[in-house]
């Protein structure tokens, strides 16, 4: 092989190589923003996304997590009312649209749905909730 082609060869290697490294930090950074976002939607995840945004000091603490968990109960209602509203409204479309789709486009859209929450119960489980309550820690987060 002649020198021109040996350069050639090693400059695509090279940029397809940092290509690859480019579309795996992208794909991680994007996962760790929306993990860290589905944190803040568990009891436990709200108190410590809180808890790391202001800093408190040891004394501010002891006052602050009774107002957290207080909130953090409310955020997690909030939470399961809408996943519940979301349910409902699933149900009607899924309803309206029987009479215009057959039955494998019927079975593919609940096959849909499912999937997607269990996708998100696997989720809420890995960040701390139980049977949608989820729980605060009392120590540092």
């Amino acid at each position: 092989m002649n020198k021109r082609l040996k350069i050639f060869l090693l400059f695509i290697t090279t940029l397809l190589i940092g290509i690859i490294i480019g579309f795996l930090i992208s794909g991680r950074m994007i996962s760790h923003r929306i993990e860290k976002m589905n944190n803040y939607y568990s009891e436990t995840g709200f108190g410590r996304e809180i808890m790391r945004v202001i800093k408190p000091t040891e004394e501010q603490r002891e006052q602050i997590i009774p107002i957290l968990k207080k909130h953090a109960g409310l955020n997690s209602e909030l939470m399961g009312d809408y996943h519940a509203e979301q349910r409902e409204l699933f149900l009607k479309l899924k309803e309206e649209l029987q009479e215009i789709l057959n039955d494998d486009q019927i079975n593919r859209l609940t096959h849909n749905w499912e999937n997607r929450r269990l996708r998100y119960n696997k989720n809420k489980m890995q960040h701390g909730q139980r049977n949608g309550k989820g729980r605060m820690r009392q120590e540092s987060p």
